[in-house]
């Protein structure tokens, strides 16, 4: 998923007019997508797990930015 949502991200930032507000918001939104990737087994999210709680991947971050792409 993560891939995924990267490559879309990606994609708007190209698309985007480096001077305006929303190129910054694009990289922005990629740099919390790339925070919050899956671990080596691809089952917790790396960001989100402290080593007593694990988060599930996808977490709840990654859930709303897929939602709202």
């Amino acid at each position: 998923m993560q891939d995924e949502l990267l490559a879309e991200i990606n994609q708007w930032i190209e698309d985007s007019d480096k001077r305006k507000k929303s190129y910054r918001s694009w990289l922005a939104l990629r740099a919390v997508v790339e925070l919050h990737k899956p671990d080596e087994k691809g089952k917790y999210c790396i960001y989100d797990s402290p080593e007593w709680e694990p988060v599930e991947y996808p977490c709840p971050t990654i859930l709303a930015i897929a939602e709202e792409l």
